[in-house]
């Protein structure tokens, strides 16, 4: 019984020390309600109208960037297509004269070729 009665004033001393420690929780929570906070938003303000302001300028540097590249795209003349056509018929007619004349000089070779042997073997 002794034990028991060891077992239930610890218990009891437990829970008054919780009580105490719930009341002291309850008296700073109560202090940190009524607490009221102010911030100093001015440093903070200036940052950022120093960072709009670069925004800003980065836009506008963008914008004339922009109208630029326009200026200059109107600008650039694009090729109409039958000039373009044209070019690309004269380097084909250039290429298929190129083959042409290869192959009429290796056959003329050959003539020649089969010419001397004629004479060769005639005689």
């Amino acid at each position: 019984m002794t034990r028991a009665k060891e077992y239930m004033e610890l218990l009891t001393s437990e829970m008054e020390e919780f009580r105490s420690d719930v009341s002291r929780l309850e008296i700073i929570n109560d202090q940190i309600q009524n607490t009221k906070v102010a911030i100093d938003l001015s440093e903070i303000k200036s940052l950022l109208e120093t960072y709009n302001n670069q925004l800003k300028r980065q836009s506008e540097l963008q914008e004339r960037q922009y109208r630029r590249f326009e200026t200059l795209f109107k600008k650039a003349g694009v090729y109409p297509k039958w000039a373009v056509i044209i070019f690309i018929i004269a380097i084909l007619i250039s290429v298929v004269s190129l083959v042409y004349a290869s192959k009429t000089k290796t056959t003329l070779e050959k003539f020649r070729g089969i010419n001397q042997i004629e004479k060769v073997i005639s005689f």
